[in-house]
């Protein structure tokens, strides 16, 4: 009975229909590691098996002098097909003094422009979403 033991052992680890398919990213396929790429870096990436990717990172912005500044930033890695997100945020202890967005016209898959007001140093913390 040796062929009843060994299938009783494939049954009790509850592979289940895992255990049928194929590895890959496509429909009813498992995604092996290589699957999720990243950098877990302060400026990094996070790649999801469907082809979607987060990004994240920070910089650091002088005071505006109450006119709008702007800083390229260039991601991490280039989205593939766009850049469908980016949100961002100012380190503040006086949020009524600093704002800050993003210019669409000039964010493409390979880097965001911020535009911020700022009256003192800050950090801007950021995180974008893509394909």
């Amino acid at each position: 009975m040796p062929f009843a033991r060994y299938f009783c052992i494939f049954i009790n680890v509850g592979l289940g229909e895992a255990a049928k398919r194929n590895v890959g990213t496509g429909e009813n396929q498992v995604p092996d590691m290589n699957s999720f790429g990243n950098s877990l870096t302060a400026n990094g990436y996070q790649k999801l098996p469907g082809g979607m990717i987060i990004q994240w990172g920070s910089f650091s912005v002088s005071p505006t002098g109450g006119s709008v500044g702007t800083v390229d930033i260039t991601l991490p890695v280039a989205f593939p097909a766009a850049c469908r997100s980016v949100n961002a945020l100012i380190s503040t202890n006086d949020p009524s003094a600093r704002s800050v967005g993003f210019d669409i016209g000039s964010t493409n898959r390979t880097k965001i422009r911020f535009t911020y007001t700022s009256a003192t140093t800050n950090s801007i913390y950021w995180m974008a979403v893509g394909y």
